[in-house]
C-alpha cells in the first residue's frame, strides 16, 4: 500500500506564465468582439498573444492576425508569441522578415510568422488597409489608436472577420481622433474615468478599461512618481497611464456644447408671472465666505432641462440662505443639496423650512451601481470593487446631458466661464473634477460691488440640479440625513 503523502510538505510551484488579474480576465474572456482601453507597460499586448497562442494550439489551422502600429511592434509581438510557445514546452516554427506581397502584388517588406504542427499560425505584419485584406481569420489591432488611415483598416478588417472569427482592439489612448476614438466614444469609455459596466458586454463588446492604479493594485511594478518625474506633462501622463483622450481645449464641458446649450427661453432669475407647467428640480451647490451658494432650478420639459433660476449668494449666514432659498425650494419636487462638510447645516436649515423638498448629496459618497450588479450575477465577483466616487459621476452625467441636448441655459459670461473652468484630473488614488478660484465682482442686496470668489459652484450647483431631475434610474449613495451614517437608495440619473 503507498505511503500517504503529507501536503503540508509539498512545495508550491510558481506558474510558468504568471499573470495579473486583469491580464487573466482578458485571455478568459471568450467573446467574439473584445476592446481595451489600457495604461501604457502593463502586460496587455502579452496576454492578446498568449490568447492567440492558446487557441492556435487548440484550434488546427486557425490564423490569428496581428496588425501593429509599426515595423518595431510587430516584431515585439510574435516574440512575445514564440517565448510563450517555449515556456508552454510547444512546438513550432518562426519565421521573421520574409518577404510579404499584398493583395495588388506589392511588397511590404517584413512579415513575422508563427507556424504550428496543426495547420494553425499567428501573422504579424505592420498595419496598412492592403495588408489587412490579406488573410482571413481572426484579427488582433495592437495600439489600435495609433494606427495610420485607421477607418480603412477598420472596413477591412471587418470584412475579413465577416464569417465568424474574432476581433481584439487594444490601445492607450491618442487624443480625440480616429476609428478607435469613435468605438471607445459609442461605448462610453473616452471620460477618463472607469465606465460603470466595466468587463461587461455593452453594445455587443465585452469592454475592459483599465488604467494603471487599477494595474499597479494587481501587482503591475510601475512607479508613477518616477514617471511623473520623468515625463513632466501632465496631460502625457493622463493619457498614456490614466486612460485620458486628450481634449483640444482642456475644458471638461467645452465651449462648443455651452454654446449650443445657451438658450433665450432660460433664464437667471424666475421669469415674472410665470407659471411652471412642468415638474421642477434644484441644485444647490455650498459656500459661505470664500465660495459662494448657488442655486439652479430646472424646468423638466419632456426630455429637457429648462434652467428657470441660477442664483448665487454671496457672503451670507445660511440661516438667511435657507429662508432666501426655502420659497423657491418647495416649488421643486425634490432639489439635491451638497450635504457634504459644511454643507450640512445649511441641509438642516432647509429641510426644516420645506420638508420632503431636499435630498441631501454626500459628495465623498460613491455610485454604487457595480456592486448591485456584482450582487445581482455572481458571475462578476472577480470584477474590482470600488464604485466611482459621487462627485465625479455628477461631472459625468453633467457632461453628458449637455452632450445629448438635453440642457438649455441662460446666456451669462460668469456662468459660462465656470462651467469652462472645470477641468478632469488624474491622482495617485483616481481622478477629480475640480477649477481655480475665478475672482468676480457682485452687488449684495442692491449694495455696491464688491470683490467676490468662484470656484465652478455654478458647475456644481447645475450638476446637482440634473442630477436631482434625473433621480429614479441611478444607484447612489447619499445621505439623507448629513448627520448620521450614509444610505444606499434609488435615486440617481440615466
Amino acid at each position: 500500500m503507498p505511503k500517504a503523502t503529507n501536503v503540508t510538505n509539498v512545495t508550491k510551484l510558481a506558474p510558468a506564465l504568471p499573470l495579473r488579474r486583469y491580464q487573466t480576465r482578458w485571455v478568459q474572456d471568450h467573446s467574439r468582439f473584445k476592446i481595451a482601453v489600457k495604461s501604457a507597460r502593463i502586460g496587455f499586448t502579452f496576454g492578446t498573444m498568449l490568447e492567440a497562442v492558446l487557441d492556435c494550439v487548440e484550434t488546427p489551422k486557425t490564423t490569428w492576425t496581428v496588425l501593429s502600429a509599426s515595423k518595431a511592434q510587430s516584431v515585439e509581438a510574435i516574440e512575445t508569441g514564440n517565448r510563450q510557445v517555449e515556456f508552454l514546452e510547444g512546438t513550432a516554427e518562426l519565421f521573421q522578415n520574409e518577404d510579404w506581397y499584398d493583395e495588388l502584388g506589392r511588397i511590404e517588406g517584413i512579415q513575422q510568422r508563427i507556424t504550428f504542427p496543426n495547420g494553425a499560425r499567428i501573422i504579424a505584419l505592420p498595419a496598412n488597409p492592403r495588408t489587412a485584406r490579406g488573410y482571413p481569420g481572426n484579427a488582433i489591432l495592437d495600439e489600435f489608436a495609433h494606427h495610420e488611415e485607421s477607418y480603412a483598416i477598420w472596413a477591412a478588417i471587418t470584412r475579413q472577420v465577416a464569417l465568424g472569427h474574432k476581433v481584439r482592439v487594444l490601445s492607450t489612448p491618442n487624443g480625440e481622433q480616429g476609428k478607435f476614438y469613435d468605438l471607445c466614444k459609442e461605448l462610453g469609455l473616452t471620460d477618463g474615468v472607469e465606465p460603470e459596466f466595466n468587463f461587461q458586454m455593452v453594445k455587443g463588446w465585452s469592454v475592459h478599461w483599465i488604467d494603471v492604479n487599477m494595474a499597479i493594485a494587481d501587482g503591475c511594478p510601475i512607479n508613477m512618481q518616477e514617471m511623473r518625474d520623468l515625463i513632466k506633462d501632465d496631460d502625457i501622463v493622463n493619457q498614456e497611464f490614466y486612460c485620458a483622450f486628450l481634449k483640444s481645449g482642456g475644458a471638461w464641458i467645452p465651449l462648443e456644447l455651452i454654446q449650443r446649450a445657451e438658450n433665450d427661453g432660460a433664464t437667471v432669475d424666475w421669469p415674472g408671472g410665470y407659471v411652471a407647467s412642468n415638474p421642477l428640480f434644484g441644485g444647490i451647490d455650498v459656500g459661505r465666505t470664500s465660495n459662494r451658494t448657488t442655486f439652479w432650478l430646472k424646468e423638466k420639459v419632456g426630455d429637457v432641462l429648462v434652467t428657470r433660476v441660477a442664483m448665487a449668494l454671496h457672503n451670507m449666514p445660511f440661516p438667511e440662505q435657507a429662508r432666501k432659498l426655502a420659497p423657491l425650494v418647495k416649488l421643486t419636487r425634490v432639489t439635491a443639496i451638497d450635504s457634504t462638510g459644511m454643507g450640512i447645516g445649511l441641509f438642516d436649515d432647509l429641510n426644516e423650512l420645506a420638508p420632503g423638498h431636499v435630498m441631501g448629496v454626500n459628495f465623498a459618497g460613491s455610485s454604487r451601481a457595480r456592486d448591485e450588479q456584482k450582487k445581482k450575477h455572481p458571475a462578476l465577483s472577480s470584477v474590482a470593487d470600488g464604485a466611482v466616487r459621487l462627485k465625479v459621476d455628477i461631472a459625468m452625467k453633467l457632461k453628458k446631458s449637455f452632450e445629448e441636448g438635453r440642457e438649455r441655459i441662460p446666456y451669462s459670461l460668469d456662468i459660462r466661464t465656470e462651467l469652462q473652468a472645470v477641468k478632469r484630473t488624474a491622482t495617485a488614488t483616481g481622478v477629480t473634477f475640480d477649477a481655480p478660484q475665478i475672482a468676480i465682482e457682485t452687488g449684495v442686496a442692491g449694495g455696491k460691488k464688491q470683490k467676490a470668489y468662484a470656484h465652478a459652484d455654478h458647475f456644481w450647483g447645475c450638476g446637482l440640479a440634473t442630477y436631482a431631475a434625473n433621480a429614479n434610474v441611478i444607484t447612489l449613495e447619499i445621505s439623507q440625513n448629513p448627520a448620521s451614517a450614509g444610505i444606499s437608495s434609488q435615486i440617481g440619473g440615466y
